[in-house]
């Protein structure tokens, strides 16, 4: 045998338990997969991602989007619940937990890419299939092809590993600044609940935002036409593997240069090769290191800062970006150079708190028992003070923030406001009846009974096919959402306590409502037009209020009010992702839970790790170019700014009284542009999103920001010229190149980081010269944070 077989019908007694395995309620009669019509290359390939797109192709509606770019046919007897789907979704779990752990310990902040493991798992899935199925064993090892639905399955369940467990940034901020962190079980369950509170959250009204043909989920359109060209058709995927693996394995080879041989290549400054002593220059022209300058008009060669998103966002987003890019040098320079805040006495970038003489804040010395700030003590060493850069960035977040919410409300309230129809008052009294008969067999029902029957029309899901496909297989049970979110809220509730955080149930419960009105604006935005900001600060600014003068209860509130906004967001992308890829809600909520939990897991090792053997360098200003506490600096600093002084602070009396007054003024920023719009409509004003623009206003306040200028080129390129002048070329190849940049980088970062950045020891640093100046600055500006 040589390891294949040959696709045959079931018989019906396979067939049945197919379908109970499946959790399939029924079956068409035309269950087999149909290959759409294909567009056929010159060299006779099929390319299934090219299908049915002329130049006559319009794709003015959500409806045709979906469904003249993306695969409509569905098998509901593919094999899912295989030995193979597990070791690998298990496996890529662990992989992407750690190397997601490593990225969030860096300069610049990097996701793991859902692109690479989608390639990644597809290669190890097809390595399985030549395994001989020679008796049970190489039955049970590989039952058949790796379908499409397995592959789905263990890239959900590792991408949900792979987005790092927030909560560890809390664990590395008492271990850097408060001397302890929680025990084990403790930290480990702390994980658990706050990674799974965002299901229970928004998993029983889920279908609002997965079921209408209107939340499109654009992140995921890539996504699932990967999915769809892998499994169409095998000898054109195997074709594209081949480009992938090429570009994969030049990037590993390439990124040992910037990452360890040659860091000068992270950031070439032309400025500042010519002027090494100028401090102008190193703030508006450097940043190949954390917290150096704004980067104007370096070139990056690191492709781990340039990233891949740029390939595939849309023109008007990258546009939006230029805009607030150019803006935020302009206000930042700006800022620092008129002196704002006592600018000059503090470093240009920066994530600490400090004196106002502009020495280190020492928290230690306002902290009382129980890490409660004491109003004696800080008024005796005196309020701390932020970097300019820093406080601006908070002020321009906190618009983007209300920005965001208003833009929704004025471009897309037709496509949300039914979402708001169950707060009517009249809605609202029919639910306090319902509830009035919790007693009665029917009540319970409406919670169980979603496995039990198909699915009913759903208002915006009229013509959908993706949705009628969908419809053959068993919903999740709305009380298995329900039973995460009790089962997390209780844990959650005995972790604030054990830990002695010093939150109370009240204001964690708090936490946790504010959590779901958040989402709920955030989802509708995200899954309509593809982008949102986690609002850390806003939410921080409103726990500060509820419980002041406590810095770790300001930690513990932030985390469940505002990190449970990025899970339950996850879990409604990756709902979508699985209803175009026609995989069954109970197994997307079972690789779900697997991967989160699993991944929770490995983020706390890996975190242990890296706190332990890079602390000095954790708890520096500016960090290498290798290694940055960028992240648990700023989570901290504003915990205790908030948490401990902000009435002092960021009252109306306070030095930075500006920045909750962003929120206030983010309320006005799409106003003009949605008036002009509506009375001139020729002036396109419709392509501003004022959210983009606030946000990115203030993007540049850390990290390393010398990669912005290649970002630009490369992305423009992608969507202002391949995608209009060579649109074959770009549906061809931009997901395929996007996916191997992506996976080169995430492959040899791993390596890198334990076999010579010190990821679990001693660190191997490349000799010195001139290419790797390692006691300065790696673009040659001049040093200013020593």
């Amino acid at each position: 045998m040589d390891g294949t077989v040959e696709s045959k019908p079931a018989p019906a007694g396979d067939l049945r338990e197919l379908n109970e395995k499946h959790d399939i309620l029924y079956v068409s009669p035309t269950h087999g997969i149909e290959t759409k019509t294909a567009a056929i290359a010159k060299d006779g390939s099929i390319d299934a991602e090219s299908a049915e797109i002329t130049a006559d192709t319009t794709l003015d509606t959500p409806l045709q989007l979906v469904t003249k770019t993306l695969d409509t046919s569905d098998d509901p007897t593919e094999r899912i619940y295989t030995f193979r789907a597990f070791v690998l979704g298990l496996g890529l779990s662990a992989f992407g937990a750690v190397l997601g752990e490593i990225f969030y310990f860096k300069p610049q902040t990097v996701n793991v890419s859902i692109v690479f493991l989608i390639m990644i798992a597809y290669c190890l899935g097809e390595a399985t299939v030549l395994i001989p199925r020679w008796g049970p064993v190489g039955r049970f090892l590989n039952p058949g092809p790796f379908t499409r639905k397995e592959h789905v399955f263990v890239v959900i369940m590792a991408s949900s590993a792979a987005t790092c467990a927030l909560g560890t940034e809390q664990l590395a901020a008492q271990s850097l600044y408060y001397g302890h962190q929680p025990n084990a079980a403790s930290a480990i369950f702390m994980l658990f609940s706050s990674q799974c509170i965002g299901y229970g959250l928004l998993g029983g009204i889920r279908k609002a935002f997965i079921y209408p043909t209107k939340f499109v989920w654009p992140s995921q359109l890539p996504n699932a036409a990967l999915f769809q060209s892998m499994h169409l058709n095998k000898e054109l995927a195997k074709k594209r593997l081949r480009i992938f693996w090429c570009i994969c394995l030049a990037v590993m080879v390439w990124e040992i240069v910037p990452q360890w041989m040659f860091p000068l290549t992270t950031g070439i400054s032309i400025f500042c090769l010519a002027n090494q002593n100028s401090a102008f220059f190193t703030r508006l022209f450097g940043g190949a290191n954390g917290n150096e300058g704004m980067g104007f008009l370096s070139w990056c060669m690191d492709w781990q800062y340039i990233g891949e998103k740029e390939f595939t966002l849309p023109m008007s987003t990258l546009v939006n970006q230029l805009i607030g890019y150019i803006g935020c040098i302009a206000l930042t320079v700006g800022a620092y150079y008129s002196n704002l805040w006592d600018a000059k006495k503090f470093p240009f970038m920066a994530q600490h708190l400090f004196t106002s003489n502009g020495t280190l804040y020492d928290q230690t010395q306002i902290l009382g028992p129980d890490n409660e700030v004491d109003p004696a003590a800080l008024h005796a060493y005196g309020l701390p003070r932020f970097a300019t850069s820093k406080a601006l960035s908070l002020l321009l977040k906190n618009m983007g923030i209300t920005a965001a919410v208003v833009h929704v409300l004025l471009w897309n309230w037709h496509d949300v406001k039914f979402i708001f129809t169950p707060f009517r008052p009249s809605a609202l009294k029919q639910n306090i009846k319902k509830v009035g008969t919790w007693h009665h067999s029917s009540f319970w029902k409406s919670f169980t009974s979603d496995a039990d029957i198909p699915r009913k029309e759903y208002p915006g899901t009229e013509g959908d096919p993706h949705y009628a496909a969908m419809r053959a297989y068993k919903e999740v049970p709305s009380i298995w959402y329900l039973s995460i979110l009790a089962i997390s809220i209780l844990i959650g509730l005995i972790c604030c306590y054990q830990q002695k955080t010093g939150l109370p149930w009240w204001a964690f419960l708090l936490a946790v409502l504010l959590a779901w009105i958040l989402t709920v604006m955030f989802a509708c935005m995200y899954g309509i037009v593809g982008f949102y900001y986690q609002p850390t600060s806003a939410v921080q600014m409103i726990g500060a209020y509820m419980v002041p003068r406590r810095p770790v209860a300001n930690m513990m509130f932030t985390l469940y009010g505002s990190n449970a906004l990025i899970q339950a967001i996850q879990m409604l992308g990756d709902l979508k992702l699985a209803q175009y890829a026609k995989l069954p809600p109970r197994a997307t909520f079972l690789a779900q839970i697997l991967g989160t939990c699993a991944g929770a897991v490995f983020n706390w090792v890996m975190m242990n790790s890296i706190v332990d053997n890079r602390r000095d360098i954790l708890l520096s200003v500016q960090g290498t170019n290798i290694w940055s506490g960028q992240n648990v600096q700023t989570y901290n600093a504003q915990a205790v700014a908030w948490g401990g002084a902000a009435n002092e602070i960021f009252g109306r009396h306070g030095t930075y009284w500006m920045v909750p007054m962003g929120l206030f003024f983010g309320i006005f920023a799409p106003m003009p542009f949605w008036i002009g719009h509506k009375y001139f409509p020729q002036l396109k004003l419709n392509y501003f999103n004022t959210f983009i623009i606030c946000t990115w206003l203030g993007w540049l306040s850390v990290g390393i920001n010398s990669s912005l200028l290649a970002y630009f080129v490369f992305g423009f390129f992608a969507q202002g010229y391949l995608r209009r002048y060579q649109p074959v070329l770009f549906a061809k190849w931009n997901n395929i190149i996007a996916a191997a940049i992506a996976g080169g980088c995430s492959l040899i970062i791993f390596i890198l980081t334990f076999a010579v950045a010190g990821g679990s020891g001693k660190a191997r640093d490349f000799p010195k010269w001139w290419g790797n100046n390692m006691d300065g600055n790696m673009d040659r500006c001049k040093y200013l944070n020593g």
